[in-house]
């Protein structure tokens, strides 16, 4: 049994890899990234450190791999991580040029409101919180949930406050439209 414990903690970790890997892909030359305007540094910097926290809890306190608990927990994990991963995938190809690790918004690519966009405003966020959780369940680490919980969701949340009042100094009207009707980070709820 342990053996797919490891089995199904190995395909949480190929979801972050796959993530990891799908962050990259086309973005404008130096000149389109020139004339976009930017947001705050701050948000994201905080992010990455919980993340960094993150990944080091997720080695140090792994949680056994036996027993019926361990594979019911690795399954709901990984289940998370997965989809977690897909969600990300899908709204940063939904984003196309318009991806960036900084938050940046302007014209030229205008206000995704497509895909998993015409339902949440920060699919993406969403999507690595469940890639965290589903990483924390399926190592069976409460540390590394604690983490997430405490750490990568906050963060997401300054990062999504920080990028609406980019968005909404950007798009204006349309953004304020596009805020009544869809909600911030779970739909129909939050």
């Amino acid at each position: 049994m342990s053996a797919l414990v490891i089995v199904l903690r190995t395909v949480a970790v190929l979801a972050v890899a796959g993530v990891l890997l799908g962050v990259g892909g086309r973005r404008g030359g130096p000149e389109t990234r020139a004339r976009h305007r930017g947001g705050s540094r701050g948000p994201v910097v905080a992010n990455l450190a919980s993340f960094g926290l993150f990944l080091v809890s997720l080695i140090i306190f792994s949680g056994s791999a036996d027993g019926v608990t361990a594979l019911l927990v690795a399954s709901l994990g990984s289940s998370l991580a997965i989809a977690g991963a897909a969600l990300v995938l899908r709204s940063r190809a939904e984003l196309g040029p318009a991806w960036s690790l900084v938050p940046k918004a302007g014209q030229e690519t205008g206000l995704v409101t497509t895909g998993p966009y015409r339902l949440i405003r920060h699919p993406i966020y969403l999507g690595f919180a469940l890639l965290a959780l589903g990483e924390a369940l399926a190592f069976r680490n409460w540390f590394a949930c604690s983490i997430a919980l405490c750490g990568i969701v906050p963060t997401f949340a300054w990062r999504a406050r920080a990028e609406e009042k980019l968005l909404s100094r950007t798009f204006g009207e349309g953004y304020a439209l596009y805020q009544e009707r869809t909600k911030m980070i779970l739909p129909y709820l939050l």
